[in-house]
C-alpha cells in the first residue's frame, strides 16, 4: 500500500534544487535516519518503522521503499505527488526531482507522478525492460535491460538530447542540469551543462562502478572504494573529498555530498545548510544513504525486536480468564484493554534511539520496565497475580515511573539506571512491563504484566 506522512505545518515551496539518486545497493531491512533542514517536515515526519529497504531525497521530501515493495512519503510533498503516487507494491527503486517522482517496478516498468512540467510524466517510457531510473529538478532518466538510456524532460542545456545513443551502459546519474553515465568497463561519459567543469572534468580510465550528481558537481565511485569528486568548488565540495579506499556507495545533494564506508559509517563534506553536514549521525550500520537539498536521509539496519508471550490467546491463558485485546496481555483489572508494550528506534549500543512504549494501562498507576536473559517457560510464560509473566533469569529493573494518560514510556538506555544492565551485542534480551492494578477482584494481588519483547542488541 501506499502512504503519506505529512508534516505538522505547510511550509515553502522549493525555487532551486537539486537531487541525487543511487540505486541501494543493499536490501537488508531497516530504520530511517534523516537530517539536516526540517522547514517542511523532511526530518520530524519521519516514518518510525523498521521494514524499509530504500530511501531517496527530493527537494523537500523523501521516500522510502518497504520490504513488499510499496512506497511512503513525508515532507513537502505537491498535491500532486501525494495523490498520483503509485499504490500497491513490488517497487524495487525510487527517484526523486523537485515535484515530480519516478519508480521501478520489479516487473521492469516505470511509474512517474507529480509535476508534468516539461512532460516528466506524460514522456515517461513504456515498456518492461528497464534496470535503473534516476531523477533531477526538471528531468528523468532511466537504463534499459540493453544498456541503452532514455531521457526526458527538459532539455535547456541538452540533458535529453545529448544523452548518449547506443547501448552497454550500466549506469546513470542526473544532475540539474547534467547527466552522467557509465559504460561497461567503467569509464564515464558526462553530457550537458559544463559551467563549472561538471561535464568536461570527468576523470578518465575504466574501474568506475558508480556515479552521483548534484547542483553541479559529479561524484564518481572506483572500484577500489576510492571516491573522485569534479566540478563545483564552492564549500569544500572537491577539496574536502574523503581520501582513501573503503567507499561503497556516494550521494550528491545541491552543495554538499555523502559516502559509506565499508564499516556502515557515513562521511558527509560540502555546505553545512541546516546542519547537513554536521548533524550527520555517527556509529556504523548504515546501509544507504540519499541527499536531498538541504536534508538527507539514510537506512540503517537495527533490531526493534518482537513481541511475545500474549494474553489473548496467543501465549497462555490469563488466570481468571482475564484475556486483552489482540496483540495486548492480560485485560486490566477493569476486564478489558490490557498494557500493551512495543519498541521502536534502533538497537544499537552506541546511540539512544530505541525506545520502549507501554499503553492501555488503567489511569495513573506506576511501574517498572523488566530486563531478563530468559523467556519464561519457553515464550508462554507463567501465571502471576493476574497476568502471565514472561521473562525470567538474570533479572534487573528500571526505575519506576508513573503512567500518564495510561502510557509511559522508557528511553536513554546508556543513562542511570540502564548504565548498569549490562547489554551485550547479538544477545537477545526480554523485556516486560509490571504495573500496579488496583482494585483486581479476581486475585486480589494487584498487579499485572504486558505482553513481552524481546531485542537483539547491536554494536
Amino acid at each position: 500500500m501506499f502512504k503519506i506522512i505529512l508534516p505538522s505545518k505547510a511550509v515553502l515551496s522549493l525555487t532551486l534544487m537539486l537531487v541525487c539518486l543511487l540505486p541501494a545497493p543493499l536490501r537488508a531491512q531497516a530504520s530511517i535516519f534523516d537530517w539536516g533542514d526540517n522547514t517542511s517536515g523532511q526530518t520530524s515526519a519521519t516514518p518510525v518503522e523498521t521494514d524499509y529497504i530504500h530511501v531517496t531525497a527530493g527537494s523537500f521530501y523523501s521516500l522510502a521503499l518497504r520490504t513488499d515493495g510499496s512506497i511512503d512519503l513525508w515532507g513537502d510533498v505537491s498535491p500532486s505527488l501525494a495523490s498520483d503516487a503509485p499504490p500497491g507494491t513490488g517497487f524495487t527503486q525510487l527517484g526523486a526531482g523537485v515535484n515530480h517522482a519516478i519508480a521501478l517496478h520489479s516487473d521492469g516498468s516505470i511509474v512517474s507522478w507529480g509535476s508534468d512540467t516539461h512532460f516528466l510524466t506524460t514522456d515517461t517510457p513504456s515498456g518492461t525492460d528497464f534496470t535503473q531510473v534516476a531523477a533531477d529538478k526538471l528531468n528523468s532518466m532511466a537504463l534499459r535491460s540493453d544498456g541503452s538510456i532514455e531521457a526526458w524532460g527538459s532539455d535547456s542545456h541538452g540533458q535529453v538530447s545529448s544523452a548518449p545513443t547506443g547501448t552497454g551502459y550500466t549506469h546513470v546519474a542526473c544532475g540539474t542540469f547534467h547527466g552522467l553515465a557509465l559504460r561497461a568497463d567503467g569509464s564515464i561519459e558526462a553530457w550537458g551543462n559544463d559551467s563549472v567543469s561538471q561535464v568536461s572534468n570527468a576523470p578518465v580510465g575504466t574501474g568506475y562502478v558508480q556515479l552521483a550528481a548534484g547542483a553541479y558537481h559529479s561524484m564518481a565511485l572506483h572500484s577500489d572504494g576510492s571516491i573522485v569528486t569534479w566540478g563545483w568548488i564552492v564549500d569544500g565540495l572537491i577539496s574536502d573529498t574523503p581520501t582513501g579506499t573503503g567507499y561503497t556507495q556516494i550521494s550528491a545533494g545541491w552543495s554538499h555530498a555523502q559516502a559509506l564506508h565499508t564499516d556502515g559509517t557515513i562521511e558527509a563534506w560540502g555546505s553545512n545548510h541546516f546542519g547537513s553536514v554536521s548533524s550527520t549521525p555517527t556509529g556504523a550500520g548504515f546501509l544507504e544513504t540519499a541527499c536531498g537539498y538541504r536534508h538527507s536521509v539514510a537506512l540503517r539496519a537495527g533490531n526493534t525486536g518482537s513481541a511475545f508471550c500474549f494474553g489473548d490467546g496467543t501465549g497462555n491463558a490469563c488466570p481468571c480468564g482475564a484475556d486483552g485485546n489482540p496483540g495486548e496481555g492480560c485485560a486490566n483489572t477493569s476486564g478489558v484493554g490490557g498494557a500493551n508494550l512495543t519498541a521502536s528506534g534502533d538497537a544499537y549500543l552506541t546511540d539512544e534511539t530505541l525506545q520502549f512504549d507501554i499503553v492501555g494501562v488503567p489511569g495513573t498507576r506506576p511501574g517498572i520496565l523488566l530486563r531478563a536473559a530468559n523467556q519464561a517457560n519457553g515464550g508462554l510464560g507463567v501465571q502471576l497475580g493476574d497476568g502471565l509473566f514472561c521473562v525470567f533469569g538474570s533479572m534487573a529493573r528500571s526505575q519506576i515511573q508513573l503512567t500518564v494518560g495510561g502510557a509511559t514510556t522508557y528511553s536513554d538506555f546508556k543513562g542511570s539506571p540502564f548504565a548498569d544492565w549490562s547489554y551485550g551485542a547479538g544477545v537477545p534480551i526480554n523485556y516486560q512491563f509490571w504495573y500496579r492494578d488496583n482494585g483486581n477482584a479476581c486475585s486480589g494481588i494487584g498487579f499485572n504484566f504486558s505482553n513481552a519483547w524481546t531485542v537483539t542488541w547491536g554494536l
